[in-house]
């Protein structure tokens, strides 16, 4: 079916959903925030429901027509690049809280539903979830999920597919499946791991690869009584990932609602360039941050446990860094932007990968190579601590008018550095697709249930290699 006849036909089969097909409309249905190439889908829905979606994405297929879904577009991996045309379902119409129900702990929400808003939905309720990331308040709940987002939370809840109690997911077929307890008409949701196999997570990650998300079930948690951070400088790697193994260990994550690891050279650029006129007797080689959630009491005492256990690895408290830099980034969620600002370029490549804490000296190692490989680039290394191991994000910033191109061979080759590193890709979308297809067996499966529920390869072909 030709572009135009299968535009017409599927605009005939979902009337009364919003369609867009101007080119200008589409320019901004071309790309997240990463360095991946754009895509050029021929239309673009947002559509008002589930029903919609699963119209939309029964229409595509009749048609045989790719299907990709995009959310707030804040995520850089790629996932919601439409490189091979077809059909994008925005998600921004679908934005209400399906339910809440403070006696089972949990929310339902649409996926388009931004975090900032629902935040403030929970907030008089003196509830919140477990995940909001960094972008929390451009960022939207399904492709947090489709994508399998971190941030506040990490250290304390791990990751955001750990805050999901079950989901529903419209298959390429056009079927709404739920899962979870909600998989059993008249329970709904309360429970993840019952019935069977554990159906969720086959979308969390998944970037729309095997169903388009349309509710997402979180659990609720009471809000923290007191927040408060702190910094610790410590000599080097090394001695942070000991540091960090060693908090793990003794579970002394119970209200570390969110911490991360920053290597010297970010902290002293992130610190001058804040507080240009700030003088600091001695730098350390790298610095882990803590944002702390609870009472009071329970702060002060996990403050002080943690400070001793930096000091058994040669370190100290750090304010300057929190004061310059970490407090606004977990206090105003747009500070993470400015990140360019700092280095007068206009876009920042982020790399994301899991590690032990063991593997941390390694991994800052791996990007110091980067740096002396690619000097043109200002690259920066930071991890994200959970309740074991860590997420290790490499940062790269550029001028994306001039330097695009370069940056995207700069950023395979930090891929395939990590990997060799004994690193493993994270949050993957088409950005880390050579590393997972190379992982054979785990490939190999991935395909197996691709053909399964979307024979014909129409669910966001390219994302996790799959289609490519």
């Amino acid at each position: 079916m030709s572009g135009a006849d299968w535009v017409q036909a599927l605009a005939g089969a979902v009337g009364g959903v919003a369609l867009f097909d101007d080119p200008i409309d589409l320019l901004s249905y071309q790309r997240d925030c990463s360095v991946v190439p754009p895509g050029g889908a021929a239309l673009a829905a947002r559509p008002a429901n589930a029903e919609e979606v699963a119209a939309l994405v029964a229409a595509a297929a009749r048609a045989r027509q790719p299907v990709y879904v995009r959310g707030g577009g804040t995520m850089y991996a790629g996932g919601a690049n439409p490189h091979a045309g077809g059909l994008v379902i925005d998600m921004a119409g679908m934005a209400r809280v399906l339910e809440l129900d403070l006696a089972r702990g949990i929310v339902v929400v649409e996926p388009g539903i931004r975090f900032a808003e629902l935040l403030e939905v929970l907030a008089p309720h003196g509830q919140t979830v477990g995940i909001v990331p960094l972008t929390g308040p451009a960022a939207t709940v399904g492709g947090a999920v489709a994508a399998h987002a971190l941030g506040t939370g990490s250290a304390r809840h791990q990751s955001m597919g750990d805050c999901v109690a079950g989901l529903e997911a419209v298959l390429a077929d056009g079927t709404r499946l739920r899962t979870g307890s909600a998989a059993c008409h008249g329970a709904g949701f309360f429970q993840r791991y019952c019935i069977g196999p554990d159906l969720t997570g086959l979308f969390l990650g998944s970037d729309a690869t095997f169903g388009v998300v349309t509710a997402v079930c979180l659990w609720l948690y009471p809000a923290p009584a007191a927040r408060a951070s702190f910094c610790l400088g410590l000599p080097d790697a090394a001695a942070a990932g000991r540091f960090l193994a060693a908090v793990q260990g003794c579970e002394l994550t119970r209200n570390v609602w969110y911490a991360a690891g920053y290597e010297g050279a970010a902290v002293r650029a992130r610190v001058t360039a804040a507080q240009p006129a700030r003088t600091v007797a001695a730098w350390p080689g790298f610095c882990v941050a803590f944002d702390l959630g609870g009472a009071p009491g329970e702060i002060d005492a996990d403050r002080a446990r943690l400070a001793a256990l930096a000091g058994e690895e040669g370190g100290d408290e750090f304010a300057a860094f929190d004061e310059a830099y970490f407090r606004k980034l977990r206090y105003d969620e747009t500070y993470w932007y400015s990140f360019a600002g700092y280095f007068g370029r206009s876009r920042c490549a982020i790399l994301m990968s899991s590690l032990p804490c063991d593997r941390l000296a390694v991994f800052c190692a791996a990007v110091e190579e980067q740096r002396k490989r690619w000097p043109a680039f200002v690259w920066g290394a930071a991890s994200v601590v959970c309740r074991r191991g860590l997420h290790g994000g490499v940062l790269a910033f550029y001028d994306e008018r001039h330097e695009w191109e370069t940056m995207r061979q700069a950023i395979a080759g930090a891929a395939d550095a990590l990997v060799a590193a004994g690193c493993v890709p994270y949050k993957s979308g088409k950005l880390w697709a050579p590393q997972v297809r190379a992982c054979t067996e785990y490939f190999q499966v991935l395909e197996a249930i691709k053909r399964g529920l979307d024979p014909q390869g129409l669910l966001s072909p390219g994302n996790l290699g799959l289609g490519a």
